[in-house]
């Protein structure tokens, strides 16, 4: 909740039965764990990568 997830999607994210994987393509994981929350936590993105490699940028 503290990275903007509403208090009904957390608790439906906490509750869930799926493994890691599936988990991450539900809405409140992709709310709190967004790619510039990733970015301001040091991660690359493989995607910003690719382009760099593919166009030479």
């Amino acid at each position: 909740m503290k990275l903007g997830v509403s208090e009904r999607l957390a608790i439906a994210c906490g509750i869930t039965s799926k493994g890691p994987c599936r988990s991450s393509k539900t809405k409140g994981i992709n709310i709190a764990l967004g790619n510039d929350y990733l970015a301001s936590q040091g991660l690359v993105s493989l995607r910003d990568i690719w382009i760099n490699i593919h166009y030479g940028k």
